[in-house]
Formats: structure tokens, sequence, C-alpha cells
């Protein structure tokens, strides 16, 4: 089922992959470390150090977990398996953060993701609440961040870092 939304989104949306590029990149970890850590530190430092520890841990635990787990990324083998006999294999396609990551699962990208992204989404929602700002709009706000957080590593499949295209 994956396979078959990764494609559609590819096909349907591709007009929309810079966008996906910009998502994908705002999600990396080297953008917590390097713009979002500076920028809360001097807003709330406590949120800041919880940006940190999520990413350094979070990251650990996703090299641990590929150890222990030696999971296979679910889009290597669409090229080369004989899973799907005599029908043609899903047309996915390569961007240019495909390669990004080590094979194994789970996938850093989204754990590293979600961890940081649920740190920040949250202390927003902590300023948002004591500056009275309308519960319907920040949560329209961080619903409309997390569906583009979740759908973009879809459209850009960075743990695939063995398709032969």
């Amino acid at each position: 089922i994956e396979t078959g939304l990764a494609v559609h989104l590819q096909t349907e949306y591709s007009a929309y992959e810079s966008w996906f590029q910009v998502v994908s990149s705002v999600a990396d970890l080297h953008t917590t470390f390097f713009i979002f850590f500076p920028i809360w530190f001097h807003l709330k430092r406590d949120v800041a150090i919880k940006l940190i520890w999520v990413a350094v841990i979070g990251d650990w635990f996703n090299l641990v977990l590929k150890w222990v787990l030696f999971g296979e990324r679910p889009y290597w083998w669409v090229h080369e398996t004989k899973f799907y006999g005599t029908d043609a294999a899903p047309a996915l396609r390569q961007v240019p953060i495909t390669c990004e990551t080590g094979p194994g699962s789970p996938s850093g990208h989204a754990m590293g993701s979600a961890g940081v992204g649920y740190v920040m989404v949250t202390a927003a929602l902590s300023i948002a609440a004591q500056r009275k700002c309308p519960v319907l709009y920040c949560f329209g706000c961080c619903w409309g961040w997390w569906n583009c957080w979740s759908v973009c590593p879809v459209f850009m499949l960075p743990p695939t870092s063995h398709i032969r295209l």
C-alpha cells in the first residue's frame, strides 16, 4: 500500500517536489542543530535543550534499533524482486534527497523529524496558549505542518538508498 501511495504522490503531486524538498530539509536533524537550536535557545532555553536531547537520543536509538532489528528499507527490492511476477514494478522516482540515508529500519529521517517536531510543536502551542492565540488557528497550523511532515517522506522516499531506477 505504501508503495502505491508513493507512486500516487509522485505522479499526482510532482509539481510540489520543490515544496517537499524544503519540508524535508527543514525536518532534517542538521537543521535542528544549526537553525532551530539557536533560535529556541534565544526564545526559550529549556526547549532548546530538549531539542538537542531529543535529536541526540533519538539518533542514538535509531542506530541501536537498526543494529537490533536489521530491517530492510521498504523500497529496496522494488526493481530487484520477483514479487511482482509478470506485472510491472511500481515506477518510483528518485529525487536528490532519496539516497541520503543508510540502510536499516526504522527510518532515522522519520524518527528524528518526529521527535524534534513534537518538541517544537508542543513548545509553540504552549507559547500560543500564553499569548491567547485562537485555539483553532494554532491547531490548524500544527495540523498543516504535521500533514506536510507526514506526506513529505512518502513523496521523497528518503530511506531508499538502494533503489536502482
